[in-house]
């Protein structure tokens, strides 16, 4: 082989290592932007779950407050509702003492005996203060109750 030849032969050695360097390069070179769009995909992926979570945080937080909000209405309307109800209970009761005692005062009053008027209950019950004393106490003991309900 001449000297020709042999730098001919160089030259296409030269040439095939370029072209292979060079498509290894081209390789290597969309190998990296593959990852770099992996890597940009990956972080836009994690990106949107966070934001994704932190909206649902936030919409969490806001839904238990409204809870929060709303229970605090019920348990007040709960207690108006306790109250009332109490007042109108005792009220009740009371009533039907005073319609008793009442009558009771107009048994006393002297008056004609007809055969249609009766006994004053005073003298024919002498259970009947003691009576009265056990109403007074179960009406202030159903009381207490509904003020210690109505404060829960």
């Amino acid at each position: 082989m001449d000297l020709q030849q042999q730098r001919q032969v160089n030259e296409a050695a030269a040439q095939f290592a370029e072209a292979v360097r060079d498509s290894y390069q081209a390789v290597a070179d969309r190998t990296v932007s593959a990852q770099q769009l992996n890597a940009e995909l990956t972080q836009s992926f994690f990106n949107s779950v966070i934001n994704n979570l932190r909206a649902q945080a936030e919409s969490n937080r806001e839904m238990t407050q409204e809870l929060i909000s709303q229970q605090k209405r019920q348990r007040e309307a709960t207690q108006a509702f306790t109250r009332e109800s109490m007042d109108d209970y005792v009220s009740f009761v009371n009533s039907l003492f005073s319609n008793y005692q009442e009558a009771l005062k107009q048994d006393r009053t002297p008056r004609k005996e007809t055969p249609r008027s009766r006994a004053p209950l005073a003298d024919s019950d002498p259970g009947e203060s003691e009576f009265l004393r056990a109403a007074d106490r179960i009406i202030e003991e159903h009381a207490e109750a509904l003020r210690e309900l109505s404060k829960h």
